[in-house]
């Protein structure tokens, strides 16, 4: 397994300058990269209005390989059109094939019931097929909403038994997770290679005693895009390595499924960004089952 990096995690830097955002991040040990575009309805790319020919450059002077991309349009309430419009998301996957890219990811939709959620799944097959067709593996990205119940069975349960095993992966945020009260190395042991990635993030100590997300949210009453960014506490979130999860036994579980990449992606540092990710890479230096150039 290798540590790479989720761009969303220096966002700030990247919005400033994102070429030499990108050198500092090559620089403190992060070469595998997944770009982050969260305005993907007037921004066929990474985000920053860069054509293929310039990322490629800069992808090649920098020595960075592509796992993948995080896409999804600006307005969060309303971001199903752009998976189910394939003709428009095929662009993104010619885009990122391009640029040498493994994996192409949805970071966030909500599902507001059981039958919504079967009529997605249904969707994010026919978005799935389009990507495997084209070179891309179509990875969804989960909080801590995918484990609320639609009648006492989660929804990340049913999501995965609705959709295809070879065109619909996980990126499994380890911290969402723990926050929905699920052991992630019960999920890797349970889903094997559907976890295809893993997201990690680390939650304070001090503020154990908001742990639980069913202590804010009843676990059958279902939230919006909007109400889960109101319930985000910045607070609750420190540099891997830094915090309470047992980072190491999901390092150790995901090399027994070959998971290749465990990916930082922090929301929110006292730090920071560029000091943030260089706390978080002497952590992961410390830990075994790690591999480095």
């Amino acid at each position: 397994m290798r540590v790479g990096l989720q761009v969303y995690t220096v966002r700030k830097h990247l919005a400033e300058n994102p070429r030499k955002t990108l050198e500092e991040v090559v620089k403190a040990g992060y070469k595998g990269i997944e770009f982050a575009n969260h305005t993907a309805e007037k921004d066929v790319g990474i985000g920053f209005g860069y054509s293929k020919e310039e990322m490629k450059e800069i992808i090649r002077d920098l020595g960075i390989d592509v796992i993948g991309a995080h896409v999804m349009p600006s307005d969060r309430d309303d971001v199903m059109w752009f998976y189910e419009d394939l003709e428009y998301f095929k662009k993104f996957i010619d885009y990122f094939v391009d640029l040498g890219a493994k994996n192409i990811s949805i970071p966030h939709i909500t599902f507001n019931s059981r039958d919504q959620l079967l009529e997605r799944c249904e969707s994010l097959n026919r978005l799935g097929k389009l990507c495997t067709e084209n070179g891309l593996q179509l990875l969804f990205h989960n909080h801590w909403n995918e484990y609320q119940q639609f009648d006492g069975e989660n929804i990340f349960d049913i999501l995965m038994a609705n959709t295809d095993p070879n065109d619909f992966k996980i990126e499994l945020d380890t911290y969402w997770t723990i926050i929905g009260l699920i052991n992630p190395c019960d999920l890797m042991r349970q889903y094997k290679e559907r976890i295809a990635i893993l997201h990690q993030k680390d939650f304070p100590l001090s503020q154990m005693s908001r742990f639980n997300a069913w202590d804010r949210v009843q676990r059958d009453r279902i939230v919006s895009l909007g109400e889960f960014r109101d319930l985000i506490d910045p607070e609750l979130f420190i540099e891997p390595g830094d915090g309470v999860l047992k980072i190491q036994d999901f390092i150790d579980v995901g090399n027994e499924y070959h998971i290749p990449y465990i990916l930082v992606e922090q929301d929110y540092s006292k730090y920071d960004e560029m000091e943030s990710i260089q706390r978080t890479m002497a952590n992961f230096k410390k830990m075994r089952g790690l591999e480095w150039d």
